[in-house]
Parts: structure tokens; sequence; C-alpha cells
């Protein structure tokens, strides 16, 4: 009888072990997962920040432009801002749909 004690304890050690690294391995992937996505989100929010800035330019030059009856510098430099913003946030959307 003493020996089936020992065996059910030394058997319930190992199984209670093997369970705290199994979780412990799920935790740790989650938890990497996570970052990533953090990551992602913080790069999409300053994505979106800066399609705002260089469609508030745009916008701005576009007014003057249509005030003074002509274009200037600053609608070239506008549309030139708001087209890198835009090849920017493209290659992250597809970046991010390739990880899908």
């Amino acid at each position: 009888m003493e020996y089936l004690s020992i065996i059910v304890s030394v058997l319930a050690s190992i199984i209670s072990g093997m369970v705290l690294f199994f979780l412990k391995k799920y935790f740790d992937k989650k938890e990497r997962s996570d970052k990533e996505k953090e990551k992602a989100k913080a790069k999409e929010n300053v994505l979106i920040l800066k399609s705002i800035d260089a469609i508030g330019k745009l916008t701005y030059a576009n007014s003057i432009a249509i005030r003074d009856g002509k274009t200037n510098g600053e609608l070239k430099a506008a549309i030139k801002d708001y087209n890198e913003v835009k090849d920017e946030l493209y290659e992250y959307l597809l970046e991010q749909n390739a990880k899908k």
C-alpha cells in the first residue's frame, strides 16, 4: 500500500508539472501575439493620423488655390505628402493582410 501512495503522488506531481508547463507555453504564445497586435495597432493609428494630416494639408492648399485662382508650391507639396502617406498606408494594409 505504501508503494501505491508513492506512485500516486509521483504521478500527480508529473501531471501537475505538465499542466503548468503547457499553461505557461500557451500564455507565452498569447503574450507574443498580443504584443504583435498592439504594435500593429499603434502603427495603424500613426498612419491614420498621417493620412488625416495629409488630407488637411491638401484641403488647405486647394482652398488657397481656389481663392487665388492659381496653383502654387503648397498644392504640389500637399499632393506629394498625400501620395506618400497613401502609399505607406497601402503597403501596411498589404503587409497586415499577408500575415492573415
